[in-house]
């Protein structure tokens, strides 16, 4: 299945870029709700757990673009108490995020209190419905439209919830019992988080600001289209006609040019790139900035090294030159294969990325690209959660 933005008449101006205070914090709770989705924020997550007692919110300079310190250290805390009402709403920030936790329009750059103000004047069925289809895990069932008013949408809001989670199931009824006072909790909830994880949001901000410009020269030269096709390995540009086209879990078009985009980079969100469209609404892409040099595969790559390494006589040459760098006559040797099938198997893993050679004269040396291999587990979470 795939989300499809489709840039057929579309104008340039029709996608722009800025930031979004808002889905980075959204994008900050998520990550330490779901931890399990963001391998290289562990650390920043258990700091955050841990009391001040335990001594685990040092604070060493420099700052990564997770959030955290170079050492993965937090600088922010959350209180026992906060930590409970974080993960007691968890499911609006789960993978399918709740749609007002974005800008609802095509403005970037706004203060996280003018967004939240957004958040605060949404007309009420409005925000249940976008609550419900968070709370639900989606917006491809049926419609929540009159969730307040309409007994079937209620029953069958509650149904879905009650088998997804007893926190789901809970905020249902609530959302259904009391909408206006639930939502001035989740607005107090997150002006409370956003103080709380002000020193690691505004790290995040300045990472975030440090990039746009790059994006916006991006879009105006190379245009639209291309820009959000290298946004993430699994996106695609085609022509005739213009469209990019992500690789996702659900299916949906977007016609850019009645439907304007934003894109909004993100410190936090990785590895998750998100495609968020809702009827009336403006469509927002929201995407993980990764830092220069790091070494971040797709699904492709990481299933490309798997069957690489499936093969009993190239693990044979991996063990070999794990321990040193050795040329293909060398392993022939050692390994009881001919010269010819020791070389398609050094193929096979430089292709793939797992091997690094080095040549002195006219001898060529194989090197067992240890991190690379090391990364694989970790590589594939971070491209099944993308």
């Amino acid at each position: 299945m795939s989300v499809v933005l489709s840039l057929a008449g579309a104008s340039p101006s029709c996608v722009s870029a800025g930031a979004s205070p808002l889905a980075e914090l959204g994008a900050a709770l998520h990550a330490y709700t779901e931890a399990e989705h963001h391998p290289r924020a562990l650390r920043w997550v258990r700091g955050l757990d841990a009391d001040a007692a335990d001594g685990d919110g040092a604070t060493p300079d420099g700052a990564t673009r997770d959030g955290s310190t170079r050492d993965g250290a937090p600088t922010s805390t959350l209180t026992p108490a906060l930590r409970r009402r974080i993960r007691d709403w968890a499911p609006l920030w789960a993978s399918y995020r709740a749609r007002y936790l974005f800008p609802l329009g095509a403005s970037g750059d706004r203060p996280l209190e003018a967004e939240l103000d957004d958040l605060a004047e949404l007309p009420l069925p409005l925000f249940a419905e976008l609550t419900g289809y968070a709370i639900r895990g989606g917006n491809s069932g049926a419609p929540l439209d009159r969730v307040l008013y309409d007994r079937a949408q209620r029953e069958g809001l509650v149904t879905a919830a009650e088998q997804r989670s007893t926190a789901r199931a809970e905020l249902a009824r609530r959302l259904l019992d009391a909408p206006e006072p639930l939502r001035a909790d989740l607005l107090d909830l997150l002006a409370q988080a956003a103080r709380a994880l002000e020193p690691d949001l505004a790290r995040a901000a300045r990472v975030i600001a440090g990039q746009l410009p790059r994006l916006r020269d991006s879009i105006e030269h190379s245009g639209p289209g291309r820009t959000l096709a290298d946004l993430d390995s699994t996106a695609s540009y085609r022509e005739e006609p213009p469209r990019v086209v992500f690789d996702k879990f659900h299916h949906g078009i977007v016609n850019v040019a009645t439907t304007p985009v934003l894109v909004i980079p993100s410190a936090f969100g990785r590895p998750h790139l998100l495609v968020k469209h809702e009827p009336g609404l403006a469509a927002v892409v929201h995407y993980p900035l990764v830092p220069e040099g790091d070494d971040q595969p797709g699904y492709a790559v990481v299933h490309r090294r798997l069957e690489v390494m499936r093969d009993p006589g190239r693990q044979r040459i991996a063990r070999a030159i794990a321990r040193e760098p050795l040329t293909p006559s060398a392993l022939a040797d050692r390994s009881g294969m001919t010269l010819p099938q020791v070389s398609r198997h050094l193929a096979r893993l430089r292709e793939a990325g797992l091997v690094t050679v080095e040549r002195d004269g006219r001898r060529a040396y194989y090197q067992l690209h240890l991190e690379r291999v090391r990364s694989i587990g970790e590589d594939l979470l971070t491209a099944l959660f993308h």
